[in-house]
């Protein structure tokens, strides 16, 4: 594990290296347009640089360093960051649509441009509020935009250019659809295991596959090559999502640095409500109709949906699927043909028991 750590600590350097590199371009662009623009790239570039694990794009560069040992993308890490801009422009209009007012240790972007408007333009709470969400679709618009634009900028071979591009697109249209099956999935009293799944595989799972058939692809991979990481990626994206799910309700909330209470609050169907529900008896189905998404719920009444996930055996129910998700994932590694570098393959390993045994 020492050495994952050492190898993680190394290309997340790199990634960020060259996503600061890349950002700071589109700043100085930002200058020759308007004060506004340098303005808005500046607040776009420090949502981006103010944290985030860089998952997505170590996956692009590692799953290319399993397949090819010499880097012959001079701007590998550059593409690499296509797949970052993705995920927080996805981010961006996520905490627009939960009404999230912090990301990260600062404000979201709405938050950040609904204050901006009553100090500098008219302090009028609905006026600002409108003004921030606007801001937020268009920001959250922007870095999807450049997350493809980066790749273009990335002087890829024409061979491979436009495949990555399009597993780009294929990603961008899935983690919608991902998104719109979870807000149906609410109402749908019929939603099941096998639905959340398909969902979670949408919303989460396909960028990280995506971001490892990028790599792969860049790295002119066999079709089994590619097989193996697409596999792996998405049943790694599902674990590592049934573990989000786990640690929002049983989580420290120290170490996480978000509530333990906020899906249950909201009513939010997770892994765990909908074990639950399969699971529980009467009464404790009740307890979960009742509590579920209640306006103004007390700390005791969230404790005691908490104890229904537990005592119900939905906890345990979920710790189960997440742990033969994250088995078949890394079975996968080792199906590849020609067999994947041990390097990467074992740090992907690495990775994949980093991701899902977290405690943040």
């Amino acid at each position: 594990m020492t050495q994952f750590k050492t190898l993680m600590k190394k290309e997340i350097a790199k990634v960020n290296e060259a996503l600061d590199e890349y950002l700071q371009m589109q700043l100085e662009r930002a200058r020759t347009l308007s004060p506004v623009h340098e303005l808005y790239y500046s607040n776009l570039r420090d949502y981006l640089t103010r944290g985030g694990k860089r998952l997505r794009p170590v996956m692009v560069v590692s799953a290319f360093q399993s397949v090819r040992e010499e880097i012959d993308i001079p701007l590998l890490y550059r593409a690499s960051c296509s797949v970052e801009m993705l995920h927080n422009g996805s981010l961006l209009h996520d905490d627009l649509i939960d009404h999230d007012e912090i990301r990260r240790g600062g404000p979201t972007f709405h938050a950040l441009y609904r204050e901006w408007f009553k100090k500098h333009a008219v302090d009028d709470e609905k006026k600002a509020a409108d003004f921030g969400m606007a801001m937020a679709v268009l920001g959250g618009d922007s870095l999807l935009n450049l997350g493809g634009r980066i790749l273009s900028d990335s002087q890829l071979p024409a061979d491979l250019g436009f495949p990555c591009i399009t597993l780009y697109q294929q990603a961008y249209q899935e983690l919608a659809d991902g998104v719109l099956l979870e807000m149906n999935m609410i109402n749908d009293p019929n939603a099941d295991a096998e639905t959340y799944l398909e969902m979670v595989r949408l919303k989460t799972a396909v960028l990280m596959e995506k971001s490892l058939l990028i790599g792969a692809t860049l790295a002119r991979a066999t079709d089994s090559q590619k097989e193996s990481l697409s596999k792996f990626g998405i049943r790694v994206g599902q674990a590592f999502q049934l573990q989000d799910d786990i640690l929002g309700s049983f989580g420290d909330e120290e170490v996480t640095g978000k509530s333990t209470e906020g899906d249950i609050r909201e009513g939010k169907k997770t892994m765990l409500v909908i074990e639950a529900y399969r699971l529980a008896d009467d009464q404790q189905r009740n307890v979960l109709s009742s509590l579920l998404g209640k306006f103004d719920m007390t700390k005791e009444e969230v404790d005691r949906v908490r104890d229904v996930f537990r005592e119900s055996g939905a906890l345990e129910s979920t710790h189960k699927m997440m742990d033969a998700l994250l088995a078949e994932g890394q079975e996968a590694l080792q199906t590849a043909d020609p067999p994947l570098r041990s390097k990467y393959r074992d740090f992907l390993h690495d990775l994949s028991d980093f991701l899902i045994y977290r405690s943040y």
